[in-house]
């Protein structure tokens, strides 16, 4: 059972008996408008909340009746207690909560398109970390970038919250036309990084970030390691 209030809490296991206090509630076929209505539900008459789907909940009559309400005619039930019904919103204080997150992010990296995935687990509030895979196509070569993340985000409560990153990974180049015959190569890297997230709303949120890699490609024929920047802008979903 998925039951989402702020006065009332419950498990799993437990169902909450509510209380019509409308006139009536109509129990709908499917979780739509366009189903039909099948039964109506009286004033006084006591219902539970099965589960969910988008703004409609599928709910069971006192004579075992089972079928789905509008969001809007739910909260004009009453809990146990007397209090009417109301349904816990995602918001600014659900995105400062969240522990899982996926995304996906489009920029640049050393002037060559790139495109990441992500995913992410928030230990608290200002920390979590984040396994990603990104692929860049230039014209001379490809990449493909693994990479392992530490993200701290100082002002999680900030409506623009900035955060830092540092991250370990491996970046695997792959020329794809040369004069010389190619050789694939691959490197490991540390990356520094600053960015910008922005709630939007529901399960959403707006990713801004620019990144500075060392890549370890020093050898015997090189002295110096390389550095490249990225840049990115993408969306996510948390939970």
């Amino acid at each position: 059972m998925l039951l989402l209030v702020t006065s009332v809490r419950a498990t799993a296991d437990e169902e909450v008996p509510l209380t019509i206090d409308d006139p009536f509630i109509e129990m709908h076929t499917g979780a739509g408008s366009g189903y039909p209505i099948f039964h109506v539900v009286d004033r006084g008459q006591k219902i539970i909340i099965l589960k969910r789907k988008t703004n409609w909940y599928k709910i069971r009559a006192e004579n075992g009746k089972e079928g789905w309400a509008t969001r809007e005619q739910m909260q004009q039930t009453l809990l146990p207690d007397g209090q009417q019904l109301k349904f816990a919103e995602l918001d600014q204080n659900a995105f400062e909560r969240r522990r899982w997150e996926l995304g996906v992010t489009a920029g640049e990296l050393e002037d060559a398109p790139i495109t990441s995935v992500y995913g992410a687990y928030g230990f608290t509030r200002n920390f979590s970390t984040e396994l990603t895979l990104g692929h860049s196509v230039g014209n001379v070569s490809s990449s493909l970038l693994y990479k392992l993340n530490l993200l701290m985000q100082p002002f999680p409560d900030w409506d623009y919250s900035p955060y830092f990153t540092l991250g370990l990974g491996t970046i695997d180049v792959k020329p794809s036309a040369t004069l010389i015959e190619p050789a694939d190569k691959s490197n490991e890297f540390s990356q520094l990084g600053l960015g910008l997230r922005k709630y939007l709303s529901r399960r959403f949120m707006l990713r801004l970030e620019f990144n500075e890699y060392v890549i370890f490609s020093a050898s015997n024929d090189k002295d110096e390691n390389e550095d490249i920047n990225e840049w990115k802008l993408g969306f996510a979903i948390f939970f």
